[in-house]
């Protein structure tokens, strides 16, 4: 495989924690989880992890969610009535973000993740279903979630494995958070891609200021991840942000 170390890089930094709340169980004034076997707002699990891998790595690297440390891009790329939230792509591991959220807004998140894209000019044998999602192939070996200072314990039950994996596509912008050129890249398109990991849809959040906080780690094929992240996410009415406006169009949601 040419270009061995960015690829190395597009399988190893694809990773995002977020907490995690029981479907069947509440806690005061929280909504819950939608089950994994359910297709909230019209997507299966892994339709909108395929999506979010697109939002994630089709915004460019300038004002990317993912490697935002303050949270100041977090509306970047948002449309419809479904919000991406995200932790970070391993450097640095520990952020702490502040966000505003439309009321209303449903949001969907990884809890911890992997990703693979190959390359158009990849050769045939590592363009495979068996091959992509072979590079996702991880373990998660710890969880830590909170959410207003309340731990929640089942996020494991939220996992996607690879087989799971929609085979997908994800354009990649000129700016973008791995650095490639169509020289290297061709066309700037990662195809097939897949991902595994534990993803979570939550039903919208009611007005105020929640705190998120959450540690987790994995091991996959090329190395161990370990991620901190602090989120105060502050739900506020549609009026209050142009993007909130944006948001209620419900364009810009797709799978190949």
């Amino acid at each position: 495989m040419k270009n061995v170390n960015v690829k190395t890089w597009l399988v190893l930094v694809g990773f995002s924690v977020v907490w995690a709340l029981h479907p069947a169980s509440t806690i005061a004034g929280t909504p819950g989880i939608a089950p994994i076997q359910s297709t909230p707002h019209g997507h299966s699990y892994s339709e909108w992890a395929a999506i979010w891998w697109q939002w994630a790595l089709g915004q460019a690297a300038s004002v990317n969610p993912v490697t935002d440390t303050t949270g100041q891009f977090c509306s970047t790329g948002q449309t419809g009535t479904v919000w991406f939230l995200a932790g970070t792509f391993g450097t640095p591991s520990t952020v702490s973000r502040t966000c505003k959220v439309p009321t209303g807004q449903a949001l969907f998140f990884p809890v911890i993740d992997a990703f693979y894209g190959a390359f158009l000019n990849d050769p045939p044998a590592t363009r495979t279903p068996e091959f992509v999602r072979s590079q996702v192939d991880c373990a998660v070996k710890s969880v830590q979630v909170q959410i207003d200072g309340v731990f929640v314990n089942n996020a494991r039950d939220y996992f996607l494995g690879p087989q799971q994996s929609l085979l997908f596509d994800v354009q990649l912008p000129t700016d973008n958070v791995f650095g490639l050129t169509p020289d290297i890249a061709p066309e700037l398109l990662l195809s097939p891609s897949a991902d595994s990991g534990i993803y979570l849809f939550l039903h919208p959040l009611p007005p105020g200021t929640h705190s998120l906080h959450w540690k987790a780690s994995q091991t996959c094929p090329f190395g161990d991840f370990t991620q901190d992240v602090t989120y105060e996410l502050i739900v506020q009415p549609h009026a209050a942000s142009n993007a909130a406006k944006t948001a209620l169009t419900g364009h810009g949601r797709h799978i190949p």
